[in-house]
């Protein structure tokens, strides 16, 4: 996808020689990295600057082939794009100059388009080890010297400018640090001495403890199967606040023979957020705020899949019609959030509650089948119901509730069927009443 993108940027830059076609392909706060000591471009004037002095250079034009491509998307709609890129020249004995050069670059889509936000360009080097992931390490554990002082500003500069913390640690006991970037202190709210002094320099305890055991299990399973992971999870920050994060990685072996990893993070919080406001308008009730009938049986088979036992009610507002005949429909959708509030009041967490349409409303108990118990919730619910809606005296409101004890192997379907004959018995019989 964003191969077309690339080649447009060096068929402007390389061959044309076309300054402002080439540079209309990069967004104004381009990142610019090349093999050149004084390469290095912040922005797109910085860089338009470089350029220029450049075909001032060389004027003519190269010829380029891109080879060995990549390129994946992040779940923000960043790309990340790695290939390498052969360039040639006539010499001046009618020869021809080959230069090979790896690229790294990002592109993201902006308000005029997709534009290219950071380009690096690299020659390959013998002198870093084949297991090497970078030539750095942070981290008062780790082991190995740095390189020389120029590799360690560029790569600064690299870590800084990759869209994503980083983050590494040895394959050990709490996973101690191996490696981190300013964007992931930025992510987490700590200067490095903050961070070292609150985590022991410890990956583990930045984790949201909830998260942990799935995320230690996702990291080890991963590197058995292919040697890298891929998990979402909560990251603490420095205010306790959660963040979530996309956390990718691979396996790595470091110089002094210690098993690790080295990973990339994106901060996810906002595509969870709409994740979960998609997910309550998908599966909640509009007016009660529990959950709708879809949202109901969701949860509920997610608990039969268990197998887990529980007693299913299901709840019928008595009279209701004559609320929207006597007082309108404003007032009934009092009434309906009445109900609502009571169920959620006087229910666990796990317990399902949801309107499942009109003035119908159902209770899912997981791991409740003693008949007393059930029969003590039925009593209560009706009890403050008809407690609470005394305040519309115009019409004797009640509610009536059947109720279905279930083995956790009999579907929902069923569940449904045989709480909705004993609702039908009890509005039969004269309403208000529950049976079981």
């Amino acid at each position: 996808m964003m191969k077309e993108l690339l080649i447009q940027f060096f068929d402007a830059y390389l061959v044309k020689r076309d300054l402002e076609e080439a540079l209309s392909f990069l967004s104004d706060q381009v990142i610019s990295l090349g093999t050149g000591a004084q390469e290095i471009a912040r922005n797109k004037s910085e860089l338009r600057e470089l350029m220029i002095r450049e075909f001032q250079a060389i004027p003519n034009g190269f010829h380029y082939e891109i080879r060995d491509y990549l390129e994946h998307c992040y779940p923000d709609g960043l790309f990340s794009i790695y290939c390498s890129v052969i360039t040639s020249m006539p010499d001046e004995n009618d020869g021809e100059l080959l230069f090979q050069t790896r690229l790294t670059a990002t592109a993201a889509r902006l308000e005029d388009g997709w534009k290219i936000v950071s380009l690096h360009m690299s020659a390959p080097s013998d002198q870093q080890e084949e297991e090497e992931f970078f030539p750095i390490k942070y981290g008062r554990q780790a082991i190995g010297k740095l390189g020389l002082a120029a590799n360690k500003n560029l790569i600064d500069i690299m870590l800084s400018m990759l869209p994503g913390g980083i983050m590494g640690a040895y394959l050990e006991k709490g996973l101690p640090l191996y490696i981190i970037n300013d964007t992931m202190l930025h992510y987490l709210g700590y200067t490095y001495d903050e961070f070292v002094e609150a985590t022991g320099e410890e990956m583990e305890r930045i984790i949201e403890p909830q998260d942990w055991n799935r995320v230690e299990k996702a990291i080890y399973d991963g590197f058995h199967k292919n040697g890298s992971y891929d998990v979402q999870y909560r990251v603490i920050r420095k205010d306790g606040t959660r963040m979530w994060v996309n956390d990718k990685g691979r396996e790595i072996t470091t110089e002094d023979g210690r098993k690790a990893m080295v990973s990339v993070m994106l901060d996810i919080s906002e595509d969870i957020l709409l994740q979960q406001k998609l997910m309550r308008e998908v599966m909640e009730d509009f007016l009660t705020g529990i959950l709708n009938r879809k949202g109901a049986l969701f949860h509920i088979e997610g608990f039969l899949k268990k197998h887990q036992p529980g007693a299913l009610f299901l709840l019928d507002i008595d009279n209701f019609k004559k609320v929207n005949d006597t007082y309108g429909h404003q007032t009934g959708d009092q009434v309906l959030s009445l109900l609502a509030n009571i169920l959620r009041k006087n229910t666990r967490q796990e317990d399902v509650a949801a309107r499942i349409g009109g003035d119908e409303f159902l209770l899912f108990l997981p791991g409740c089948t003693q008949p007393d118990v059930l029969r003590n919730k039925a009593e209560r619910i009706r009890s403050l119901f008809c407690g609470a809606s005394l305040q519309f005296d115009k019409v004797e409101l009640s509610v009536s509730i059947g109720i279905c004890i279930g083995d956790g192997y009999m579907d929902v379907d069923r569940l449904l069927k045989i709480a909705d004959d004993k609702l039908y018995s009890v509005k039969k019989s004269g309403k208000g009443g529950f049976l079981l």
